[in-house]
């Protein structure tokens, strides 16, 4: 049941949804405080403090999205890990000693997918058990030994934290593949150093001589089922038109309110709107291509 899984859908969906309402209001906040502070202290367009309210807007709403992605991007990380460790804090602790769990996200497949916003489908902790590789998740438990890996690869997607690729294999099967990342941190850049040292565990751990003296729990090799999921780099039907539309009118909005203040002189008030109106276009477009996808995927569902 949804519900009863710590990373559910529903949390998913809120934090996507908290990093995107931060995001671009991280980039509308600089261009209506300096519209506020023109209007009232800087009416006659006179002196330094215009130009300067017109830059530091500027250069804030290009900073202000990068630094709320780098906070935000792993929102409510350290209560999921909490949560779930209680879950599976019972089977973890018997890993052999010295054997520290790492918090992990987890994909199936190699391509880079998106699952209600999230490029993780599960959460878990990941433990070199001796010979095999043991994960304890939200939705999966598995294990899987370490002469079944093919391969262990550093990815790097268009978009997002780089992850970790392994390839493996089953009897009479081949071809499979999960991605990796590392979640013990609390922001994005944090992460990224946590998934390389992690990729050298794994290395390490590869190259290490066999050990025969632990023996791993039998829980079944990881799934390879990814369904739900979104190429990241997927458009919905219908998203062509609805950005081409949102744009015409966010340009013809800028238009109409920019160029009467253009004609008065008012040129720092001209371009603080005209910015403050293009984030907001933008902030539209976002919403409509997310409820493209999520209308996109729920169909698909209810016809499977």
């Amino acid at each position: 049941m949804q519900q009863d899984l710590v990373f559910n859908a529903m949390v998913r969906r809120r934090y996507s949804s908290l990093l995107v309402i931060a995001t671009f209001g991280s980039a509308v906040a600089p261009f209506a405080v300096g519209l506020v502070l023109v209007q009232t202290l800087w009416r006659n367009g006179e002196g330094l403090g215009p130009p300067l309210t017109v830059v530091g807007a500027l250069v804030l709403a290009a900073l202000g999205p990068w630094y709320v992605q780098n906070r935000l991007g792993l929102a409510g990380n350290r209560a999921l890990r909490a949560r779930l460790w209680q879950r599976v804090r019972e089977q973890a602790e018997q890993a052999p000693r010295g054997v520290k769990p790492v918090f992990v996200g987890f994909a199936p497949g190699r391509a880079v997918q998106t699952w209600d916003g999230d490029t993780d489908q599960d959460i878990g902790f990941l433990a070199a058990w001796g010979d095999t590789l043991v994960y304890f998740g939200d939705r999966y438990c598995w294990h899987l030994p370490r002469e079944r890996i093919d391969s262990i690869e550093p990815m790097r997607p268009a978009a997002g934290l780089g992850r970790i690729a392994i390839s493996w294999h089953a009897a009479r099967a081949s071809n499979r593949a999960f991605t990796l990342v590392s979640r013990e941190a609390g922001d994005i850049r944090g992460a990224e150093r946590a998934t390389g040292e992690l990729l050298n565990q794994l290395f390490a751990w590869a190259a290490a001589p066999a050990d025969t003296s632990v023996r791993a729990p039998a829980l079944g090799l990881p799934p390879t089922d990814a369904s739900g999921g979104v190429p990241l780099d997927a458009t919905p039907g219908g998203s062509c038109a609805a950005v081409v539309a949102v744009a015409v009118i966010t340009v013809l909005a800028a238009w109409q309110v920019a160029m009467p203040l253009t004609q008065a002189g008012e040129y720092y008030l001209a371009i603080l709107w005209a910015g403050g109106i293009s984030v907001l276009g933008a902030t539209t477009v976002n919403i409509v291509l997310r409820l493209l996808q999520w209308a996109e995927t729920a169909d698909r569902a209810s016809r499977a």
